[in-house]
C-alpha cells in the first residue's frame, strides 16, 4: 500500500526536528557533525531490505563499523520518529520492541521504521556537513 502524501509530509517534519534536536547536529552550527551519518542512514532502509528489521537494528544498535560514527546515534534517531507516533518510547525501549515484536507484529513495524529511515535520509540531506 502506497503512503499518503500527508504522511510523508509529517514524516518529513518529523525526520527534520529529531535531527536537529540529536547529537549528529551541532545545535549552534546545526552542521552535521560528520558526513558518514548521510551513508549510515541511507544504508538503514537497504539493511532492513537485505537483512530484515531485527539483524539490522541489532547490527545499527551496537554501534559497531567501519565509519567513523556511532550506528547507535541512527537508532536515536528512528526512535525518536517511533516516538512522534508512540510517546513513550525510548532508544531502549525501541530496541527491545523490535527485537521482541512477534511474527504479527514485525510486518508493521518494519514498515514504519523503513518509512522513518527514508525520512531521515532525505531529511538529512537538507543539512550542512561539517566542513563544507
Amino acid at each position: 500500500m502506497a503512503i499518503s502524501k500527508e504522511r510523508k509530509n509529517q514524516l518529513m517534519v518529523w525526520a527534520d526536528d529529531v535531527i536537529r534536536h540529536s547529537s549528529i547536529c551541532n545545535q549552534s552550527t546545526m552542521e552535521i557533525v560528520s558526513d558518514s551519518y548521510n551513508g549510515q542512514i541511507a544504508a538503514f532502509s537497504v539493511s532492513v531490505a537485505l537483512s530484515g528489521l531485527k539483524p539490522a537494528v541489532a547490527l545499527y544498535y551496537s554501534g559497531k563499523g567501519s565509519s567513523d560514527v556511532d550506528k547507535k546515534e541512527i537508532i536515536k534517531l528512528l526512535a525518536a520518529m517511533y516516538s512522534k507516533e508512540n510517546p513513550s518510547k525510548n532508544t531502549d525501549e525501541f530496541f527491545q520492541m523490535v527485537i521482541n515484536a512477534g511474527n504479527n507484529e514485525l510486518p508493521a513495524l518494519q514498515k514504519k521504521t523503513v518509512e522513518y529511515g527514508i525520512a531521515l535520509k532525505l531529511a538529512i540531506r537538507t543539512f550542512k556537513f561539517k566542513g563544507q
